[in-house]
């Protein structure tokens, strides 16, 4: 609470107290020093070199650019480098206070890794460390350790959604996600989360979607239901 360092004040600096003799002035601790600010250069190198692992997951064919920016010991196979066939890079994340250093002219960062399948449903997601190195007036990635890998199955929604009689609603909240705008230059991915039955009939499936600019670190997640109604034998996606 504010008012009782308001009031130490107060007491200190009355007329009274200076008057009387003996009163100490008592300092609880500094602020804390500000962090030094990051060096640009490595924050530049991380992003580029993300990037590029984006790019080549996307077209296979520019997947030399990312490579360009490696020097590990061991050549990385694609699965490694650019994830799981058949899917591409949708997202990436770091923050400038991971990036701390790992020896003369290198330094280590912690990223974050989203990757979906061609139809943008998430299928994978990794926690990387990864360690770069000086090269010239800028950095190459010298290793790549996974940290953590978790798999984004849908199989337990797609069961619930058979038990409830919905799998067409499930079909058709798909279909909205896939061909949701996400605006210009932007990319989607979205993952189903659970799905629901309401006493009046309505369908609502709980859904995670994420949108991000290619070749930029972050992403920004929605989390609002798609709630669905059924008449006769068509399905509608309700506004929310």
């Amino acid at each position: 609470m504010k008012l009782a360092p308001l009031l130490c004040s107060l007491l200190l600096f009355a007329p009274s107290a200076l008057a009387e003799p003996g009163v100490t002035e008592i300092r609880l601790g500094a602020p804390s020093p500000a962090p030094a600010p990051v060096d640009k250069a490595k924050v530049k190198a991380v992003e580029r070199f993300l990037a590029a692992r984006q790019t080549g997951s996307i077209d296979r064919g520019l997947a030399s650019r990312a490579r360009a920016l490696l020097r590990t010991k061991e050549r990385l196979d694609d699965a490694a480098l650019f994830g799981p066939k058949g899917s591409s890079l949708a997202a990436f994340d770091f923050h400038d206070e991971a990036i701390e250093p790992a020896g003369a002219g290198r330094f280590r960062v912690s990223v974050f890794l989203l990757f979906a399948n061609a139809t943008g449903q998430v299928v994978e997601s990794r926690d990387e460390e990864l360690t770069f190195a000086k090269a010239g007036d800028s950095y190459v990635c010298g290793a790549i350790r996974v940290t953590n890998v978790i798999a984004w199955s849908q199989a337990e929604v797609l069961e619930t959604a058979r038990t409830l009689g919905a799998s067409k609603e499930l079909e058709e909240a798909q279909r909205y996600l896939r061909e949701s705008s996400p605006g210009k230059n932007a990319q989607v991915a979205y993952s189903l989360a659970d799905i629901q039955k309401n006493a009046d009939g309505r369908i609502v499936v709980q859904c995670l979607r994420f949108k991000s600019d290619p070749g930029r670190r972050g992403f920004d997640v929605t989390t609002a239901p798609i709630v669905l109604s059924r008449s006769d034998d068509s399905i509608r996606v309700e506004p929310n």
